[in-house]
């Protein structure tokens, strides 16, 4: 999934949002962005954790949530 063992910053796509890994003084941050119009744009659109997967497993959390309103 990544490139490197800890890369600065990458991006993904999940259901339709853009996440955007990267480094953060104190952790991971990644953040959401809709791709299209029609997606919900989130009004907390940044996660932050100590550990990166647990950083990325919050943000995909966050956009289950919005999908199933």
């Amino acid at each position: 999934m990544f490139m490197g063992e800890h890369p600065l910053q990458d991006k993904l796509v999940y259901r339709g949002y853009q996440l955007e890994v990267r480094r953060a003084p104190t952790g991971w941050r990644v953040g959401i962005y809709p791709r299209t119009a029609d997606l919900l744009i989130l009004s907390r659109c940044e996660v932050i954790a100590l550990d990166q997967q647990e950083a990325l497993v919050m943000a995909k959390h966050r956009v289950d949530g919005a999908m199933a309103l």
